[in-house]
């Protein structure tokens, strides 16, 4: 049986009683496709494959559509048969989603296909369903080479809830792939920031001079951002207790004294914090010092100083 094959399409799909798409399906594909910076996951392979024509048969409103989209996969010259074969697969993971069947995992063992495909293409497709812990379970697999690095961090960052990014620092630190883009680049150091001053401190210090200058700074005007008074009062603790080295030390000072970070609510306190911690004012272990300085941050803390 040719498993690429477009007379084979009644074959691969089954008699599509009652069809996988139907509207609530189809919208519900487009609300995500919305939601994931208006690209699917499949929309991305597709492209990656050199096959952006299939995706504006994505998804397909009815069976001649779904034939459609399956002819131009099939007759495409430029993806090897392993891909294509596994852009199929996660059209039958659509289908058996809607019907209860396992028609994915049937025609995955008749063609062939290597299992890291399949895994890999199950975790885009719970990616695609907005199931981003069921996807990462497949994504950081050990057998797959990291691929849309930045397409996933950035979803996973922009899709948290309650300001808890453990599942796109879950994928980092157990992939640790090359993050290439700038935009996802920032949003993990952001997402690293809100979680762990200190992780965040250990992750600027792998860096060159001025990347690591800018990390450092933004991972200041993080802590002085932080919407929660409280939340905001214990991370400027960690912040000023770090064991900066000289150069972080001016960094420090320069940026809440004449850079970005002077305008912050909060900026003077934090300097007065790091002047109690590291000594330079009363004895860093008294509590009447710290007490003064934190009633002062909690009531300016939390947003922009008015100009």
């Amino acid at each position: 049986m040719k498993m690429l094959d477009p007379s084979q399409f009644d074959r691969i799909f089954g008699s599509l009683d009652p069809f996988p798409y139907n509207r609530a399906f189809v919208h519900h594909l487009e609300a995500s496709r919305r939601s994931l910076e208006g690209s699917l996951f499949i929309d991305r392979v597709l492209k990656a494959l050199n096959l952006s024509k299939a995706t504006s048969h994505y998804p397909p409103k009815n069976k001649d559509a779904l034939r459609q989209l399956y002819h131009h996969i099939c007759e495409s010259k430029n993806a090897t048969v392993h891909h294509k074969l596994s852009v199929v697969y996660y059209l039958l993971l659509d289908v058996d989603d809607r019907n209860g069947s396992q028609q994915a995992e049937a025609y995955s063992q008749r063609a062939n296909i290597p299992i890291k495909y399949k895994i890999f293409m199950k975790g885009l497709w719970h990616m695609d369903a907005l199931q981003f812990d069921l996807a990462l379970q497949y994504l950081t697999h050990p057998s797959l080479q990291p691929d849309f690095v930045d397409d996933i961090i950035t979803v996973l960052v922009r899709h948290v809830k309650n300001d808890d990014y453990s599942l796109a620092l879950a994928y980092y630190h157990t992939v640790q792939p090359i993050v290439q883009s700038s935009q996802a680049f920032e949003l993990l150091f952001d997402a690293l920031a809100r979680s762990s001053v200190v992780d965040a401190f250990q992750f600027t210090r792998s860096h060159a001079d001025f990347m690591r200058r800018q990390l450092f700074q933004r991972l200041i005007i993080s802590v002085l951002e932080t919407a929660h008074k409280k939340e905001t009062v214990d991370k400027a603790l960690d912040l000023t207790s770090l064991p900066f080295d000289a150069q972080e030390e001016q960094w420090f000072k320069e940026c809440l004294e004449s850079g970005e970070g002077k305008r912050l609510a909060g900026a003077n306190d934090t300097l007065l914090m790091r002047k109690i911690a590291t000594g330079h004012i009363g004895h860093a272990g008294d509590p009447g010092n710290w007490a003064v300085i934190l009633e002062g941050f909690k009531a300016g803390s939390g947003g922009r100083a008015q100009a």
